[in-house]
C-alpha cells in the first residue's frame, strides 16, 4: 500500500510541482520504500518542468510486490501515453497478467501496477470490474486526454476529492490537503452533530468530517477531461453487490463458505515480504490463522493486544488458536500513560475523530508488527457484518420471524438467545441508537445542543432505517454506511501510520456476495449469528473457539482509564475547545451527577467521543 497525490490545475502554475512534493511529505508514512513525482506541461510529462505547470502525480511506495524499482510510481504505460498513481493491492495480478499476455500485453516485471495499467489499455474503465483486491487510483491517459479515478468495491483504500479556486486535489489522507493553496479545514456540522449524538462516522459516503472534502464512495469511478475539473457529483457506481436470494441447503451453504473464504485467504497471502495476521481469539480472526496453517500449508506470525485486567483479557482464547495452531505470538500490553501521550498522534494519523481507545490497542498491534519486521497483517474484520454476528443481527432476525407470522420459530430463537446466545446480548443500553424512539426518549441525553449544532439536530441511524424491517435491508446498511466504513478507516490508517499492510480477507467481495445471498435460517442457529461460517470451520478452528458465548476483539481498558488520568485528560480537552463549548452544554456533559453508575459507560464514551472531536479541531485547525 501507499500515499498518493493528484493536483489538476484551473490555470498553469510553476508551484504545482511544490505543492505535490508538500502533500507527498504529509503521508511519507503510507510509503517509506521510495517516492516519485512527474509534472506535465501542455504535451510534456517529466519528473521537473521549469515554468507553469498542468497538472502533477506523486506518490510514496511501501514495496509489497515486486520490490525493485520496476515497482515505482507514478508509473508509465509502455508507450509512456498513460501515467498512473495507485495504492492498494489486486490479488489476482497472477491470473490477469498471463490472460493480459494472452492477448499480446508485453509485462515485463512482477508488481500489480503494471498489471492494471496493461487492463486499462486492454479494456478501458472497465479494467475494475476485473479486479480482485483493494485499491484506490489516478490514472491520466494523455493520449485521449482522460483522467480516470477509482476506488474498489467495498472502500478498503481511501480517495478524497477537493476542489479549490486554482485547481483540484485528489489525495490518500485528507491531511495532504493542507499542502494546496487555498484549504482551510472547516467542519462539516451535520456529520458533526452525527457524531455527537450517535457516535456515527463514515455513513455518508460521499462526505467526510472536512467540509468540501468528498471521498470517492467506494465501488465508484470518476472520469474527466484532462484540461478541466473533476466533479464528484458525477461519479459513476461500477458495483452493486449481487443479493439475489438464492436457494441452498445447509450442507451447501457451509460448503460454499469453506471453499470461499480458503479462496480469499490464499490470495491475501501473495506477497514478496513476510505476511502475518492479527489475533483476537474470536471466530474471524481465528479462521483466518487456521486456514493459513492447517490448510494452506504456511507458519505465521500473530500479533494480539491483551490486558492484565481480566476483563479486558483475552489471552486464554488467542493461546488456545496459537498453540493448535504452532503459530509465533507477539503479545502487546496497552499502557494508560502511554495512551494519553499519544492521543494527539493517532488523532493526526485518524484523519477525522474516533469512538474509542480500542485504536491505541490496534495501534500498539500494528507498531509491534513493523516492529518485527512483518509489513502485511491479514485481519478479521468484516465477518460480522456479511455474516450476521453482531447482537443487533440476532434482534432484527427475531423482528423478521414474528412480523412475518413465523410465531413458533420466532419464540423457539428467542428461547435459544436466552439459554446459548453472546452473554451480552440483553445489554440494551450498549445499542441506544438501535432502540425504538419512544424508548430512547425515556433515556435521559447526555448531550445537549447549543443553538448553533440545533439546526442539524437528528438521530442519523433512525432518521435513515426507520421503518426498514428486513434484515438483508439492514446488512447491507451496515455494509455501506453503519459499520465497515468507519472500520476500514480506523484500519486503513493506523496500519499505514506505521507502514504496515492491512490485508481483510473476510472482505472479499466474492465472499460478501456470497454471504447476502445465504438464506437467514443458515445464518442463526441456537440463538447465535454467523451459523454458516462457524459450522464450515469445523475441523479447522478449534472448537472452543467455535463455540465460545462473548467476543471482545482488540479492546482496550478504557471505561477503567476514564476513572483517572484518562478522564482527567478527557476533561482537559473538552474544557479547552471553544468550538466544543459553542456546540453543546460542557457543564452538563462533564457533571457527573446527571447519571447514575448504571450509566457510566454511556457517560464515559460519551466523554471520551467529545474528547476526540476537540483533538480533532485542535490538531487540523478545524474552523467551526
Amino acid at each position: 500500500m501507499c500515499g498518493l497525490s493528484a493536483y489538476f490545475a484551473s490555470t498553469p502554475d510553476p508551484a504545482l510541482a511544490g505543492w505535490i512534493d508538500r502533500s507527498i511529505d504529509l503521508a511519507v508514512h503510507r510509503g517509506p520504500d521510495g517516492r516519485g513525482r512527474i509534472v506535465a506541461s501542455g504535451d510534456r510529462v517529466e519528473e521537473s518542468i521549469d515554468g507553469p505547470l498542468d497538472w502533477g502525480l506523486g506518490h510514496a511506495r511501501l514495496a509489497i510486490l515486486g520490490l525493485g524499482d520496476q515497482g515505482d510510481q507514478p508509473m508509465p504505460s509502455l508507450d509512456g501515453s498513460c501515467w498512473l498513481v495507485f495504492n492498494g493491492e489486486i490479488y489476482n495480478y497472477v491470473e490477469l497478467r498471463e490472460q493480459l499476455r494472452g492477448l499480446g500485453h508485453e509485462i515485463f516485471g512482477d508488481t500489480d501496477t503494471e498489471v492494471v495499467l496493461a487492463a486499462w489499455t486492454e479494456w478501458g474503465p472497465a479494467c475494475v470490474e476485473r479486479f480482485n483486491g483493494m485499491f484506490a487510483m489516478v490514472l491520466v491517459d494523455t493520449r485521449n486526454r482522460r483522467v480516470f479515478a477509482a476506488r474498489d468495491r467495498l472502500g478498503i483504500k481511501p480517495l478524497y476529492i477537493w476542489r479549490g479556486s486554482r485547481g483540484s486535489a485528489l489525495v490518500s489522507e485528507p491531511k495532504q490537503l493542507r499542502a494546496f493553496p487555498g484549504f482551510t479545514a472547516r467542519a462539516n456540522h451535520q456529520l458533526v452533530q452525527d457524531f455527537l449524538i450517535d457516535g456515527v462516522v463514515g455513513h455518508e459516503p460521499e462526505a467526510c468530517m472536512f467540509e468540501d472534502v468528498h471521498p470517492l464512495p467506494p465501488g465508484h469511478r470518476l472520469e474527466w477531461s484532462l484540461g478541466e475539473q473533476p466533479d464528484p457529483g458525477e461519479a459513476q457506481r461500477w458495483w452493486t453487490p449481487d443479493i439475489r436470494p438464492e436457494a441452498m441447503s445447509w450442507d451447501d451453504a457451509v460448503d460454499r463458505v469453506r471453499s470461499q473464504l480458503i479462496r480469499s485467504v490464499e490470495l491475501r497471502m501473495r506477497s514478496d515480504v513476510p505476511v502475518g495476521s492479527c489475533l483476537s481469539g474470536g471466530v474471524d480472526s481465528s479462521s483466518i490463522v487456521s486456514i493459513v496453517t492447517r490448510l494452506l500449508g504456511g507458519s505465521i506470525r500473530t500479533f494480539s493486544s491483551c490486558s492484565d485486567d481480566p476483563a479486558f483479557d483475552e489471552r486464554k482464547w488467542i493461546d488456545i488458536v496459537n498453540e493448535a495452531t504452532g503459530s509465533t505470538p507477539t503479545k502487546v500490553f496497552p499502557e494508560e500513560s502511554e495512551a494519553i501521550e499519544l492521543l494527539d498522534t493517532i488523532a493526526w494519523h485518524q484523519d477525522e475523530p474516533f469512538t474509542s481507545m480500542s485504536l491505541y490497542a490496534q495501534w500498539c498491534v500494528m507498531r509491534a508488527a513493523r516492529k518485527a519486521g512483518v509489513p502485511v497483517l491479514l485481519d478479521g474484520q468484516g465477518g460480522d457484518e456479511t455474516f450476521c454476528g453482531y447482537r443487533k443481527s440476532i434482534y432484527f432476525h427475531l423482528r423478521n420471524l414474528l412480523t412475518s407470522g413465523r410465531l413458533i420459530d420466532g419464540v423457539r430463537h428467542a428461547s435459544a438467545m436466552a439459554m446459548h446466545g453472546d452473554r451480552r446480548l440483553f445489554d440494551l443500553r450498549s445499542g441506544m441508537r438501535y432502540l425504538p424512539g419512544p424508548l430512547r426518549r425515556r433515556v435521559r441525553p447526555i448531550i445537549l445542543l447549543r443553538e448553533p449544532m440545533r439546526p442539524f439536530a437528528r438521530h442519523a441511524w433512525s432518521s435513515r432505517m426507520s421503518g426498514v424491517r428486513d434484515l438483508q435491508s439492514h446488512r447491507i446498511a451496515d455494509l455501506s454506511a453503519w459499520s465497515l466504513p468507519s472500520l476500514l478507516r480506523y484500519e486503513d490508517r493506523t496500519s499505514m501510520a506505521h507502514a504496515v499492510e492491512a490485508r481483510v480477507p473476510f472482505v472479499d467481495h466474492e465472499l460478501i456476495e456470497l454471504g447476502l445471498r445465504i438464506p437467514p435460517e443458515h445464518l442463526f442457529r441456537g440463538g447465535r449469528g454467523k451459523a454458516a461460517l462457524i459450522e464450515s470451520m469445523v475441523g479447522i478452528l478449534p472448537d472452543p473457539i467455535r463455540t465460545r458465548r462473548t467476543k471482545m476483539g482488540f479492546e482496550s481498558p478504557q471505561s477503567i482509564w476514564m476513572r483517572g488520568a484518562l478522564g482527567a485528560d478527557v476533561t482537559r480537552r473538552i474544557r479547552s475547545s471553544d468550538a466544543v463549548a459553542d456546540w453543546i452544554d460542557v457543564d452538563a456533559l462533564l457533571d457527573d451527577g446527571r447519571t447514575g453508575e448504571r450509566d457510566w459507560n454511556r457517560m464515559q464514551s460519551t466523554r471520551f467521543r467529545v474528547a476526540s472531536l476537540a483533538t480533532w479541531i485542535d490538531r487540523f485547525d478545524v474552523a467551526s
